[in-house]
């Protein structure tokens, strides 16, 4: 059946760019399919060091778990796996992991719930949740915070995470509308299918931003923004970001125009309390597209990200969004080629406290299965440094769907495959 894709940093060594080379790597932990597979979210750290992640499928119930990572002696780390979803309570968790400042953590499942969004093996499965794991004195407890249902411009199969505000709310985005009766929501390159049945009648179009308010009897969702799959997006599938007055700000793969069969996706601006959307960025295909990473801003408010495909060699690219008065300008700072270097960055990028960024190809490279890279800022252009090329053997991994975390001075992320088990793993790149 066909897999979704969506699919603390900590000060780490300087580097230039004299610096990079391709770096020893090792794998901190093989997934063996009981306790999860397919690790396709990011990683966040706790106060303690701690790293915590998603695997998508896996474990006793075959619909994802929750792990944690725990340092120990010599390099090495210590698995415990948080919690395994049932299917009614979730499935097929893909997105970060968020934490509230009780140390709880959040996050999502694509399926899972009320409603029926897929008959996947035979099974009706709801149009997914927030939930939220809370430790105590003998584990962790999970409960669900939120139950997407179907109906018209209501978003369900929420693939990207949750954030909070200054006040407490939750923010997310939905993909919907999904495939009834299939499956849910595949890599983008191919076909979208239309389904009336969310409101939706255009290949590609679809899903919402919603908030989650915190209240005494619950917590209460608003679709905050619906999209139309036209000009303003369509199906974002990433975490959001928020900037200090409270405006969201995120990516959609689809709708915004371009060459691109159902458009080329879109960077845009939502403002809450107005519920109006504003579209910063059209893709056009040759300045890429279907973008499916979250956003990363700098000091200054400048907005990094990726597309998997499109550009010069319609293998995807990084590229930064500027604001210069009240327009925004894109610019391409890596066209990836699908050699060396990767093809099809699925995650966004991330910053270290030289101004480097980082980030994993999903595909491409020497084995065809990813890379890790590095973009070193020089004297106004950018220089792409491959840090690792992923191999096809039991000890690497294959397939960095989400994004790297920098921590102390290594890099630590995830893979789809690979690993002894070939399952997934999580690798680890001295820097």
């Amino acid at each position: 059946m066909l897999k979704g894709v969506l699919k603390l940093l900590v000060p780490i060594l300087a580097c230039t760019s004299l610096g990079f080379a391709q770096l020893p790597e090792k794998l901190i932990y093989n997934f063996n399919g009981q306790d999860g597979r397919t690790a396709d979210s990011g990683l966040v750290a706790d106060s303690q060091g701690n790293l915590y992640g998603t695997t998508f499928n896996g474990g006793p119930n075959a619909f994802g778990s929750v792990y944690e990572l725990i340092p120990a002696n010599a390099g090495t780390w210590r698995e415990v796996v948080l919690y395994n979803f049932t299917g009614s309570d979730g499935a097929f968790p893909i997105a970060s992991l968020t934490f509230d400042s009780q140390g709880n953590l959040y996050g999502t499942t694509q399926l899972g719930g009320l409603g029926v969004c897929s008959t996947s093996g035979g099974q009706n499965l709801g149009c997914g949740v927030v939930f939220k794991l809370v430790k105590t004195q003998t584990g962790w407890q999970e409960s669900t915070v939120y139950e997407f249902q179907p109906g018209v411009n209501k978003g369900v199969i929420p693939a990207g995470g949750v954030i909070f505000d200054s006040t407490g709310n939750l923010y997310g985005t939905t993909w919907a509308p999904g495939v009834q009766g299939d499956y849910i929501f595949d890599r983008a390159g191919r076909s979208p299918q239309a389904n009336t049945y969310w409101g939706c009648s255009l290949p590609g179009c679809g899903g919402t931003v919603y908030k989650l308010a915190p209240t005494q009897s619950g917590w209460q969702e608003t679709d905050v923004y619906a999209f139309t799959g036209a000009s303003d997006g369509s199906s974002s599938v990433a975490n959001l970001v928020i900037d200090n007055a409270g405006n969201l700000y995120g990516t959609t793969p689809y709708g915004g125009g371009g060459n691109c069969q159902y458009g080329c996706g879109t960077v845009f601006e939502v403002n809450p309390a107005s519920g109006t959307e504003t579209v910063l960025h059209a893709f056009g295909g040759s300045d890429g597209g279907y973008p499916m990473g979250a956003l990363t801003v700098d000091a200054s408010g400048n907005f990094y990200s990726t597309t998997s495909t499109g550009g010069a060699h319609n293998k995807g690219n990084v590229f930064e969004l500027m604001k210069s008065g009240q327009q925004w300008q894109a610019t391409t700072l890596y066209d990836f080629t699908g050699s060396t270097g990767g093809a099809s960055p699925n995650s966004g990028v991330i910053f270290d406290n030289n101004g480097n960024l980082y980030g994993a190809a999903t595909e491409g490279g020497t084995n065809d299965v990813g890379t890790l890279y590095a973009l070193v800022p020089n004297g106004g252009s950018w220089t792409q440094v491959v840090l690792h090329q992923f191999k096809a053997q039991s000890n690497d991994g294959q397939l960095p769907f989400g994004p790297p975390t920098l921590w102390h001075n290594w890099l630590i992320g995830a893979t789809e495959g690979g690993g002894l088990h070939s399952e997934g793993a999580v690798y680890q790149v001295f820097r």
